[in-house]
């Protein structure tokens, strides 16, 4: 059986679509709509269950969300159990262009734990924001919405087997928040 840790979070169901038992979901990165995935896990109550998705199943929205409809789905009672279950993507199924592109695509981030080179683990990394270009990662601290910028110039190591980013945090930006 599959854990989490050796998942990918592609995304969020976050409401169903008309009456055949389609959802949205809100995704984390392209790679829903990109691959042709046969099948993806859904987080239901701690446990990954796997759901196979019907030949085009998945039909991309817009830039954050998409359209699927896992098998046997018939119905909007039926999907409405599944809204606010995450899914992820085994991580054998995750194309290697992720591992081995130069760039980092700040999606696959999300779930990591986040350490500064001088103040060591200050969290996990919640979210993505694209904000006109400008991609920061959300945190929590001590109960705060930490907002950092993802910028090369900060970036100093990515270990994907422990699921940490270590980064140079801007100076003062923490202070600003804490």
């Amino acid at each position: 059986m599959l854990k989490i840790e050796d998942c990918y979070l592609a995304g969020t169901f976050i409401k169903t679509h008309g009456v055949k038992g389609e959802l949205i979901a809100k995704k984390n990165s392209d790679l829903l709509e990109r691959n042709k995935l046969e099948s993806v896990l859904v987080d239901i109550d701690g446990g990954l269950v796997p759901f196979f998705i019907p030949k085009n199943g998945i039909t991309s929205r817009n830039h954050s969300s998409v359209k699927i409809l896992l098998e046997d789905m018939n119905s909007e009672a039926k999907a409405k159990r599944f809204i606010g279950c995450e899914i992820y993507i085994a991580m054998k199924d995750v194309p290697d262009y992720i591992e081995e592109s130069d760039e980092i695509d700040p999606n696959v981030l999300i779930g990591f734990t986040y350490i500064d080179e001088e103040k060591a683990e200050l969290g996990e990394i919640e979210d993505i924001q694209d904000y006109s270009g400008n991609i920061v990662l959300v945190l929590t601290i001590n109960k705060q919405e930490v907002l950092i910028p993802f910028a090369d110039e900060n970036f100093i190591d990515l270990d994907e087997e422990n699921k940490t980013i270590t980064m140079k945090t801007p100076d003062g930006l923490l202070d600003m928040y804490l």
